[in-house]
């Protein structure tokens, strides 16, 4: 086995919440109707991609599609050879929907990417990381493959694993960050420093854990002009404090030390390989 083979998998996600679901989120009111994140957001995001030959999954709020400029966006994601997984309809936090509400966020938002984008959406990512047994037991009825909204605890894994006993969801945690306060995704360390992205990372290399690697539109976007800000913490949370630029250089840093630790694969490659392993482990009578 090469050097290479043996590395951990890492699949690389990225989230598209534009400026609206920020400002939505934090309760802020919107100061254009113009999503300069998703735009400039998204160009940079294909670029980078493109130019280190990664497969990513992008997590696509599923109301996007009624804009004619979004959708144009994922469909060159998806000619740029990228996967599409679901980010809910509306980017409301499921633990705060009731039943009706929860299941529309996550049965309809598949259709209605499917529909619109013609590819099938294989995963979602809950926004806020917000979710719960009952969203769970959703997704693996509306036929979705994989989950990653969790980060390990003492209930969740930090290996992926079958969510359900005998089911066929698959959970794929985030990394832990404990006993870091705050995640260490690009996002966080973009504001925290490349010193905490490593810092972070460091005890899932050591674990010999397979990755997922979390990046956001806010990582790779031009800054939201100052005018378009409802007050200056939206310009930590759009990461507007930051050039172009020097996002795309800390960034490029943070992608080659994860690429000298781990395999980048597609999340479709990653989550079926790790279907092989609970196999085998299903055989020889262990949990995952």
């Amino acid at each position: 086995m090469s050097e290479h083979s043996a590395r951990p998998q890492c699949a690389v996600h990225l989230d598209l919440d534009g400026y609206t679901d920020i400002c939505r989120v934090h309760g802020w009111t919107a100061q254009t109707r113009r999503d300069a994140l998703n735009q400039s957001g998204m160009y940079n995001a294909l670029e980078f991609f493109s130019k280190h030959n990664i497969r990513a999954t992008m997590f696509a709020i599923a109301q996007d599609v009624r804009s004619a400029a979004k959708a144009e966006n994922l469909r060159d994601a998806i000619n740029a050879g990228h996967e599409i997984g679901s980010h809910s309809i509306t980017h409301r936090r499921l633990t705060e929907l009731n039943s009706a509400e929860k299941r529309k966020e996550i049965a309809d938002s598949k259709s209605m990417l499917e529909q619109a984008l013609g590819v099938r959406v294989r995963g979602f990512r809950a926004p806020e990381f917000a979710i719960d047994a009952e969203a769970l037991r959703l997704l693996e009825s509306e036929g979705y493959d994989f989950d990653s909204s969790l980060f390990p605890s003492r209930k969740t894994p930090a290996r992926p694993h079958i969510v359900h006993p005998g089911g066929t969801l698959m959970e794929l945690p985030l990394p832990a960050h404990a006993p870091l306060p705050l995640p260490f995704h690009p996002s966080y360390s973009l504001v925290l420093g490349n010193w905490y992205f490593k810092t972070g990372l460091r005890q899932s290399i050591r674990q010999g854990i397979p990755l997922v690697l979390l990046f956001h539109l806010t990582d790779f976007a031009d800054p939201v002009p100052d005018q378009d800000l409802p007050n200056w913490t939206a310009g930590v949370y759009t990461l507007s404090f930051l050039s172009q630029a020097e996002k795309l250089r800390r960034c490029t840093a943070m992608l080659e030390f994860v690429q000298r630790h781990y395999r980048i694969v597609s999340t479709t490659e990653f989550i079926e390989s790790r279907a092989g392993h609970t196999e085998e482990a299903l055989k020889a009578g262990n949990r995952v």
